[in-house]
């Protein structure tokens, strides 16, 4: 359904059905997860509260894994997650998945170390210790230091998959998921490498290709790219009813132009079918 038939059209607003509220009549949607997806929920959230008065949505993130156990536990109405919620750790037949946009990943680094590539196996190499100074993959005479995500993150988890073919990062890991913890990181640590969202990149990192190749539509839609994943908002409770409404307002075409500009790409843009 579109969302303009729940009690108003994007251009104007409307009045939804309650769930949970929160003071007087104003019903809150809870939104927890990937720091991936964080982002466009947040901008989403403002511009639907903006459509819908009534309704207050708050977006956070703390990382896949924290989103789908707080949807499975009823402490959220949508579990954001970067990665699909594997039946046999979330096995409630009404958890339901929502694909809204597909997230592309990156390489970052500190922008003194001069490189625009590395191969996957030196990628392996940095990641598990093994090649530790960035001389030895033709940058220069410095301390490598892999800022590594916990094992909350649902982007960490796809790294692992599709660069890391399947090996265990080592060392230090952040206290807690985020993409804008790891992008202050490695603009902030001489010699740092991390991967986030290629949504939040800015001046203050560099992004690098993976075997040359760079984090691009064109690129995953031709299959030369790997570091990538679909965009995921799951519920348990399904209904007419707020939660639904903003997942039908997520599909609208205001907030996937607005996912767009961000850096998502469609997920009718990818032919790949495949899960990731």
């Amino acid at each position: 359904m579109s969302c303009g038939t729940l009690g108003g059209s994007p251009g104007s607003t409307g009045t939804l059905p309650s769930q949970n509220t929160r003071g007087g009549n104003t019903a809150l949607v809870h939104i927890a997860g990937s720091t991936a997806l964080l982002p466009l929920a947040a901008k989403a959230a403002n511009l639907f509260h903006q459509h819908y008065p009534d309704v207050q949505v708050e977006a956070q993130g703390g990382g896949s894994v924290i989103g789908l156990r707080a949807v499975v536990n009823h402490q959220a109405d949508i579990g954001d997650s970067d990665i699909y919620a594997d039946p046999v750790l979330y096995p409630d037949p009404n958890l339901t998945d929502h694909i809204v946009c597909v997230g592309a990943f990156t390489l970052i680094v500190d922008p003194q170390v001069g490189i625009t590539s590395l191969t996957t196996q030196q990628i392996i190499a940095i990641f598990t210790g093994k090649i530790t100074n960035w001389k030895e993959v033709g940058g220069p005479d410095l301390h490598i230091k892999p800022v590594i995500r916990p094992n909350t993150s649902g982007t960490r988890i796809l790294f692992r998959k599709y660069v890391l073919g399947g090996l265990k990062e080592s060392g230090p890991t952040l206290t807690s998921d985020s993409s804008t913890a790891v992008l202050d990181a490695v603009a902030h640590t001489p010699g740092a490498i991390g991967y986030v969202t290629t949504t939040l990149v800015n001046p203050t990192v560099k992004a690098i290709g993976i075997d040359g190749v760079s984090a691009t539509e064109h690129n995953i839609q031709s299959g030369k790219y790997k570091f990538w994943g679909y965009e995921h908002m799951y519920t348990l409770d399904n209904g007419i009813d707020a939660t639904t409404a903003f997942l039908d307002f997520m599909q609208s075409a205001q907030i996937q132009q607005l996912a767009q500009k961000l850096g998502y790409i469609p997920v009718t843009a990818i032919q790949i079918a495949q899960q990731r």
